[in-house]
């Protein structure tokens, strides 16, 4: 009898023992999952200055070229600037949200769009609408469609070729347009030395 006691006290003791290392082990991995990402070493910020999440990224208001094929081998050419200001929103979008104004063409034609690192544009698949100044030259209104996959971070500018011309000879672009849920913000570019001519 006084051994079968011994055994249960010892087996309650050893399974509080490791229940208690157990947590102990989890919450000194959740720490080390919140430092990581905290420092930005797992958050997927790594084209942002010092791994900050609130500051420009480095190669803001430089264009950037890329030339690559399609699957059918064809060229798709793009121009790509990132935005000279973060945009700033709250949860579950805090932390900054830098913006990219790409210009892509391809075999089926040509498109200019916008997208955020973070954030949902407002819009609807019938469209919307963004507002575009370019140097000191009154904003003129610009009509954009939601992207066909749904993704709510994007969307592609109408009258493509108006608004490479522009965009062109402008020394610097702000794009004011809506958020869902966050109002209408504007977003800076510094778009002055843009080379296109595909």
């Amino acid at each position: 009898m006084k051994k079968s006691l011994y055994c249960l006290s010892f087996l309650t003791l050893f399974s509080c023992s490791t229940k208690e290392k157990s947590t102990q082990s989890g919450a000194t991995d959740t720490g080390r999952a919140a430092t990581e990402t905290a420092s930005g070493q797992l958050s997927g910020e790594g084209t942002m200055k010092s791994g900050s999440t609130n500051q420009v990224p480095a190669n803001a208001g430089k264009w950037q070229y890329d030339r690559t094929t399609d699957r059918t081998n064809n060229p798709v050419y793009k121009a790509s600037i990132i935005s000279s200001n973060l945009l700033e929103f709250p949860f579950p979008y805090e932390g900054g949200s830098s913006a990219t104004l790409t210009i892509r063409k391809r075999s089926s034609g040509t498109n200019v769009y916008l997208e955020v690192s973070k954030g949902q544009f407002n819009r609807s698949f019938q469209g919307g609408n963004a507002r575009i100044r370019f140097d000191n030259k009154p904003a003129i209104p610009y009509a954009f469609s939601a992207a066909e996959n749904g993704r709510a971070n994007i969307i592609f500018f109408d009258s493509e070729q108006k608004l490479i011309n522009q965009l062109k000879t402008a020394k610097e672009t702000v794009i004011d347009v809506g958020f869902d849920g966050q109002g209408a913000r504007e977003i800076k570019f510094r778009t002055a030395g843009l080379n296109w001519a595909h």
